[in-house]
């Protein structure tokens, strides 16, 4: 599916552009106005991305994974003056830390769809015209994990709470570093709004 031979942003790329065709073809999702569409994947690209990001190095070696690869970063995103080194570094160890956590887990892809809705269907997004909606579409996600993890995996009690308590660790970079870190050296001056909103359309 991947080339290992293409640069870390084009696999971002590659792998933003999966997460809003994984939205896209969510019936739920498309049931809904395109304007609720539109606030919903601005509000949630960075963690579908991320989500997208640890599932595909999951069957990777943590240490060959050139996403959260300092080294791989560092010479491209330093010439462009974006980051200094040290908060490069710190950010990148966050992100590294998270996959190793999900990876602890051994988060499947039944987990990992279920996990996207959750974040995908915020309903306290601003300006939302159907946020009751949206709410239950959370709710339902919600239901089908713990079903989910209950019957696949029922030696383990807490599973559940414990995926739930991983969402959180997807915003401790904000977007806008995610942003930066994997797509401006890409996209330049580009508002990922408009990114998202030609992703969607294609």
């Amino acid at each position: 599916m991947f080339n290992f031979q293409e640069t870390i942003y084009e696999t971002s790329a590659r792998l933003l552009f999966m997460a809003v065709k994984w939205a896209k073809n969510l019936p739920s999702f498309a049931s809904l106005t395109f304007r609720d569409q539109v606030i919903l994947l601005e509000e949630s690209w960075a963690e579908l991305f991320l989500l997208n990001a640890i599932q595909w190095c999951m069957p990777i070696e943590t240490s060959a994974c050139t996403l959260f690869s300092l080294n791989e970063h560092c010479s491209s995103v330093n010439n462009s003056g974006i980051f200094k080194p040290g908060q490069l570094a710190q950010d990148l160890r966050v992100l590294n830390d998270t996959l190793c956590r999900f990876k602890s887990v051994m988060v499947d892809p039944a987990e990992f769809a279920c996990m996207k809705a959750i974040v995908l269907f915020r309903s306290e997004a601003r300006g939302l015209k159907d946020p009751v909606q949206i709410e239950n579409l959370q709710d339902q996600a919600q239901v089908m994990l713990a079903q989910h993890s209950r019957t696949q995996f029922p030696g383990q009690i807490a599973r559940f709470g414990r995926l739930l308590l991983m969402l959180p660790l997807l915003r401790i970079i904000n977007s806008h570093k995610i942003e930066s870190i994997y797509f401006q050296k890409t996209i330049g001056n580009t508002p990922m709004e408009k990114v998202l909103c030609d992703m969607y359309k294609n």
